[in-house]
């Protein structure tokens, strides 16, 4: 058989394989929406209990972090609250001791630096005990000059919202793996699905995010560490501090949607991932609008994102630039 020939019949059977895929699309559609709602209706899937378990919580002396720290310390759990800015996640601890009968303690480190992490790891374990509970919360959006950013800024964002997490599950993960059970919780963003134009470096370490959670969950299934759960949130533009709320009021954000509360947000991502869900959206909202969109060929995609939101974003340039 030729080379050409055999070309042919490959791409043949591709083909087959994808008008194949489309015919069941509509059948697979129907099957999730079904099971989604059986689930819910019948809270099959039980919360777990982390009563006794330990947290990191990256970013945590302020916003989302703080958040979701305290929503981890109702549920019992123990919290290293970790930041850059040490009073912050002092201010945190505080806050856990005044209402919870937890343990918990702040930590200063670096989220880029692999060293600093494993120093975190060997303390938290000396006063708190093993983490069987990681969330990757810390990140930075850095909008001074949207038009032509500063490199120490793109290098800053990449670094922190991407790098990092590559970091924390290489130092983190093992114990886990060893223990079999423990969660990952990587906040994203809706931006790694929904692109943020003049925002590319933001955009891309959050869709880098997303397919680094993706791949995790498999090779957790692989290895049949059931037991071992990770989930990633895709939040929209949180009410969590001023340059955020400054930036949507700019983009008039609010006017299509309410901004989400950091307790909000904190006690939907502590549900979800007590109940081992692998992706959550907020709002809710979003994840019939991210799937929808996504059957769209490429150029449509960006067209219809576009098209509901070009002079949102030509407004946030012009005053960033």
């Amino acid at each position: 058989m030729s080379e050409a020939v055999r070309n042919t019949l490959v791409k043949l059977q591709a083909f087959i394989g994808l008008i194949g895929f489309a015919a069941l699309t509509p059948l697979l559609i129907l099957v999730a929406v079904l099971s989604r709602l059986i689930a819910k209706l019948c809270c099959c899937s039980a919360p777990k209990s982390i009563e006794g378990e330990v947290a990191v919580v990256t970013g945590a002396g302020h916003g989302l972090g703080r958040a979701i720290a305290l929503e981890l310390a109702r549920k019992g759990c123990h919290i290293a609250v970790v930041d850059i800015n040490v009073s912050g996640a002092e201010n945190t601890v505080k806050q856990i001791q005044d209402i919870y009968r937890v343990r918990a303690k702040a930590y200063k480190a670096n989220v880029t630096s692999h060293g600093e992490l494993v120093e975190l790891n060997t303390k938290v374990v000396e006063d708190l005990g093993p983490v069987t509970v990681l969330v990757n919360n810390a990140g930075v959006m850095l909008h001074r000059n949207m038009i032509d950013p500063d490199p120490v800024d793109v290098q800053l964002m990449i670094d922190v919202n991407l790098t990092s997490h590559f970091w924390t599950k290489l130092v983190f993960l093992p114990t886990m793996k060893a223990l079999r059970r423990g969660f990952i919780v990587t906040i994203s963003s809706l931006a790694g699905v929904f692109p943020l134009p003049y925002s590319t470096s933001y955009t891309t370490t959050k869709a880098g995010t997303l397919a680094h959670m993706r791949a995790l969950r498999m090779e957790m299934a692989l290895e049949n560490q059931k037991d071992i759960h990770v989930t990633t949130v895709l939040p929209t533009f949180l009410r969590t501090n001023s340059d955020v709320t400054q930036l949507t009021d700019t983009m008039g954000v609010a006017e299509l949607y309410p901004l989400v509360s950091g307790e909000e947000a904190a006690h939907r991502i502590v549900a979800g991932m007590l109940r081992g869900e692998a992706e959550i959206t907020l709002p809710g909202l979003a994840s019939l609008l991210y799937r929808l969109i996504q059957i769209f060929p490429a150029d449509w995609q960006d067209r219809l994102i576009l098209l509901l939101s070009s002079s949102r974003f030509k407004k946030l340039r012009d005053e960033r630039s």
